[in-house]
């Protein structure tokens, strides 16, 4: 099963490429497009096998190691290390449809490469120590080699001799095929065996045979050989006796192909290749050899491509044959400047120093005429005209007519010749001079108004109005009607140099020139687009085929130009567009830009004919050949800066800052790979894909990031494969450009940002710091001020009043009242040490602030105080200095006033230590006060709890809805401005503190 499906899928590629460049069977072998690859050109030499892989690469095995061949460069497979090959000489390749590459080597040893890896059979495998000559796979899909001890089959992946049921006779396998049918075919040491699809063993086939090195199916089915010692010969059908060699077949051959086309084709080992091709059955084999061109006349390998191209490998190189589309005329050896001309469906060629020769395609005749010709001109009766330095003849109907010497005395050339509808001949000499014959008679036309005096047209045409066109050197084209010579259009100047090609179709009149080409069309020149100029330059040949299509033969080779396409040459709709034909092509040379013109010409077959400095060529427009097989693409290196980077499953890892990066890559066409065209981008970095026919793109400094590269192919006829090929390059970061530097620019500079918000609130800090000690100062000041003047006046005015009491009598009333007023003036004295110790920060309400709010009590001397109880809720915690200060002194006031104004029962004084704020209520059942009359004009103790709250950083509530309900006062300090730095760490403390300073020094400032 597996080997039909294979089968299938062979069929099913040649099948897609029947149309790709097949080699034409109607050909002779001289007539393909050679290429030769030697030593010189970078190909090993040697070659002893070929094979092209599932990728399109062409391989090729030599005595001095593997080879890959992408159509341009030649690159040596050698892997190292454990899939280093066990040998050096390679003795056969074989690649499976299903992909992959076996090798077989000269002196034991077999490797498969496949998926970019090598694996190696040897004698572990059950492989023998012997050279490997041949695989093939058998009709059950069982992969066999063909070696010097027998054959042998992999299974299981080992390698196994044939058993004995299976009844192998020999004891060589010099080589193996699998036809058709699936049948192996097996040459032995002296002869041949089949193993037919489904049999247990092997059977002998009744043919005689010598050393056979290879063996090939015909399209007949027939089974043919190679032999080292025989030839190349067909082997009997069973029962039947067996055919001799064929009577020109080569004597010794080493390699057999039957291409796409049933053409055989022979390698022999020192008298080149030969071919043999059913459409040319008569002329038997024919042969192509080192002085035709061919790299060595010892040939070994042969290989049909996929793309229909030929390849032969030699002792000295490698060659190819491909088909073109361009077919080179053989012409007599030496022959130069064709002048050429149709003859129906021939082409008659006219030379200097040959007879005039009748060419077709594939044959050559000589004409009795044998003069020099260097013009030729077909009239409207289907006469051709010839001209030469020795004179004018007509062929007519087979016939030769001499028509006349020519009118000048000295020896001319005849640079061009043209028939007018009146029966004139025109002749243009290059003595210089135009001149016309009619009626027998010549006459030197050279009195006519705006002609060049004494210049000789290179080029003539009668146009369909029978008027005759003339082309001068240097930009001059006049048209000579009725006399005259004149200009009858409009529009650009000429701008084509000297005017060497007219010829008139469907679009107007084009003249090319050495420089260009314009059209006459409507009345109105126009020069081609500037863009395509260089390739429509030295146009020296006009001719247009059975489709329209105009062709121009000139210095950049044949240009075809389709219908549809012509107004895109001047700026008309669409982008110009047109075909190149050159030296790929096999056009030899370039269009004669002098003498003979012109040089294109259309028999009446439909091929196209076009003279060159070396040679000529034909093409037949209904039978070009494209190649419809859209190239395989393939990343192949990456280097930076020169250095190597391994690719590894389709990604590349590049450190960072790379300067140069150098992506390699190729496309695997092998029919002409000069015109493969790639596109490219690298997305990331390029905005629109590139275009051009380099095999590597280069980039500088790519930044760090992810990249994906992509390339697509074309093959010669434009045929992209839009798939194409990608690699993911990843160019590593700067240490600067990773995540964790950012993220560490960001910590330090939110660490900087964070150090100078601390140094601000240091600064800060400080400054309240400075004026909270110039209040402290100025507190101890007052403090000492108060302490030495009013409080010591205060004990002196005591002390003189406790002395005049005395002198009076105890139950003196006057002396009642003098005590009455010590008693007051030693609560003053007492009140005034109060808060000179306040001032000075002596009371201990920092620490414990319930049992100095209970200490007021000692304060109220003699007042009838109520009674007072003390409630805390929660945990008491000390408290910043400003916090308890403040609540002390609110509290204390509070107190104060209901035990003078509230004429209270009981104050009830609370604590609150909660989690968000401290709290203070001092709550009364006296009389209560109206709130209008607590800040009235002199009256400061509500006024003074608010500013004392404000510069604690919290709020106070005074509750007093009405006379006779009570007075209750509500501090709340929020724990940031409360609580000391225990409960507040570190910065936040900081912080807090500097708020709380902040608000208490507002209060402070309004004040």
């Amino acid at each position: 099963m597996t080997y039909i499906l294979r089968s299938l899928l062979c069929a099913f590629l040649l099948l897609i490429a029947g149309s790709s460049g097949a080699l034409d069977p109607a050909r002779a072998v001289g007539q393909f497009h050679h290429t030769a690859w030697t030593v010189n050109q970078g190909a090993p030499g040697q070659v002893t096998a070929l094979a092209q892989t599932a990728d399109g690469y062409l391989w090729l095995g030599t005595e001095i190691g593997l080879y890959r061949f992408d159509g341009v460069r030649f690159t040596r497979f050698a892997p190292t290390g454990t899939e280093a090959f066990p040998a050096t000489s390679v003795s056969t390749l074989y690649a499976p449809p299903g992909g992959g590459l076996w090798v077989g080597f000269r002196y034991g040893g077999v490797s498969l490469i496949e998926g970019g890896h090598v694996r190696h059979y040897g004698q572990a495998e059950g492989l023998p120590t012997s050279t490997v000559y041949r695989f093939a796979e058998d009709g059950s899909g069982r992969l066999w080699a063909a070696t010097f001890t027998g054959p042998v089959m992999l299974h299981a992946r080992r390698w196994q001799r044939p058993p004995a049921a299976m009844a192998y006779p020999g004891r060589q396998g010099r080589t193996l095929f699998t036809d058709r049918d699936g049948t192996l075919w097996v040459a032995t040491e002296n002869g041949m065996v089949v193993l037919r699809r489904g049999a247990a063993t092997f059977e002998r086939v009744p043919a005689v045979v010598g050393r056979v090195s290879q063996i090939a199916q015909a399209p007949d089915g027939a089974i043919w050989v190679a032999e080292a010692d025989g030839g190349v010969r067909a082997l009997a059908a069973p029962g039947t006796a067996s055919p001799n060699a064929q009577p020109d077949a080569p004597a010794a051959s080493a390699g057999l192909l039957f291409d796409r086309d049933g053409v055989l084709w022979a390698t022999t080992l020192g008298t080149g290749l030969v071919r043999r091709s059913p459409a040319r059955a008569a002329e038997g084999f024919e042969s192509f050899r080192r002085r035709d061109g061919l790299s060595s006349d010892y040939l070994q390998p042969l290989l049909e491509d996929r793309e229909g191209n030929l390849w032969v490998g030699s002792s000295r190189g490698l060659d190819r044959f491909r088909h073109a589309n361009l077919v080179q005329v053989p012409m007599p050896e030496g022959a130069q400047d064709f002048a050429i001309a149709a003859d129906g469906d021939a082409l008659l060629v006219g030379t200097r120093n040959h007879a005039l020769q009748k060419v077709q395609m594939d044959s050559r005749q000589s004409l009795p005429l044998r003069s020099a010709i260097t013009a030729m001109h077909r009239d409207a009766e289907g006469g051709t005209w010839l001209g030469g330095p020795e004179g004018l003849w007509r062929l007519h109907g087979g016939h030769f007519e001499e028509v006349s010497g020519l009118p000048v005395a000295l020896r001319s050339g005849v640079q061009a010749i043209a028939t007018t509808p009146d029966g004139a001949v025109w002749l243009s000499l290059n003595t210089p001079g135009l001149h016309r014959l009619y009626q027998g008679r010549w006459t030197h036309l050279q009195d006519i108004a705006d002609l060049p005096s004494n210049g000789s047209p290179l080029a003539m045409q009668v146009d369909a109005g029978g008027r005759l066109w003339l082309g001068f050197a240097r930009n001059i084209a006049v048209v000579l009607e009725h006399g005259k010579a004149v200009t009858p259009w409009t529009g650009e100047p000429l701008d084509v140099g000297n005017v060497t090609a007219l010829f008139e179709d469907a679009h107007g009149m084009w003249i090319g020139g050495e420089r260009g080409l314009a059209r006459v069309s409507g009345g109105r020149l126009r020069n081609v687009l500037v863009d395509v100029r260089e390739d429509l330059r030295g146009i020296s040949g006009i001719v247009a085929d059975a489709e329209g299509d105009v062709w121009f033969n000139g210095a950049r080779g044949v240009v075809r130009v389709r219908a549809g396409d012509v107004p895109g040459l001047f700026g008309g709709h669409g982008s110009p567009r047109y075909e190149r034909f050159n030296a790929l092509d096999a056009l030899p040379g370039i269009a004669a830009q002098f003498r003979p013109l012109p040089t294109a010409a259309r028999t009446d077959d439909g091929r196209l004919w076009f003279a060159t400095t070396s040679g000529l060529v034909s093409i037949d427009p209904r039978q070009i050949v494209r190649n419809p097989v859209a190239p395989p693409v393939e990343v192949l290196s990456v280097t930076v800066d020169g250095a190597a980077v391994p690719i590894r499953d389709g990604q590349v890892q590049l450190p960072a800052g790379p300067r140069n990066l150098r992506i390699r890559y190729t496309a695997l066409s092998l029919s002409i790979p000069e015109r493969v065209r790639f596109r490219y981008q690298l997305d990331g970095l390029d905005s629109q894909w590139m275009e051009g026919a380099a095999r590597s793109a280069l980039y500088n400094a790519p930044g760090s990031g992810r990249y994906v590269f992509r390339v697509r192919a074309s093959n010669n006829d434009g045929v992209w494969n839009e798939q194409g090929a990608e690699l993911v390059v990843t160019v590593a970061p700067h240490y600067w450009e990773t995540g964790w530097f950012r993220v560490l620019c960001v910590v330090a500079a939110a660490a900087l940002l964070w150090l100078l918000y601390l140094a601000r609130l240091r600064q800060l800090a400080a400054r309240i710091r400075t004026r909270l000690d110039e209040r402290h100062r100025e507190r101890e000041r007052i403090a000492r001020e108060l302490h030495d003047t009013l409080l010591q006046s205060t004990q002196g005015l005591i002390l003189r009043l406790h002395a005049s009491s005395r002198k009076l009598a105890p139950t003196d009333p006057v002396r009642q009242e003098l005590e009455a007023a010590m008693t007051m003036a030693e609560r003053v004295g007492a009140d005034g040490r109060e808060r000179v110790r306040g001032l000075r920060g002596d009371v201990d309400h920092a620490r414990d602030l319930g049992a100095a709010l209970m200490a007021v009590l000692d304060e109220s001397h003699g007042l009838d105080t109520p009674v007072v109880r003390l409630v805390v809720e929660g945990t008491p915690r000390p408290m910043q200095r400003c916090a308890s200060e403040e609540a002390y002194m609110i509290g204390r006031e509070a107190m104060l006033n209901a035990f003078r104004h509230a004429k209270a029962g009981t104050v009830q004084v609370s604590l609150g230590y909660g989690r968000h704020a401290f709290r203070l209520r001092v709550d009364d059942d006296g009389i209560g006060f109206s709130q209008e009359a607590g800040t009235a004009e002199g009256h400061w103790g509500l006024a003074g709890m608010q500013e004392r709250a404000a510069r604690a950083g919290g709020t106070v509530a005074i509750r007093s809805g009405r006379p006779g309900c009570g007075t209750g006062i509500d501090l709340q300090i929020p724990a940031a401005f409360a609580w000391e730095s225990p409960y507040r760490p570190g910065f936040a403390g900081l912080r807090d503190r500097v708020r709380t300073a902040l608000k208490r020094l507002r209060p402070a400032a309004r004040g």
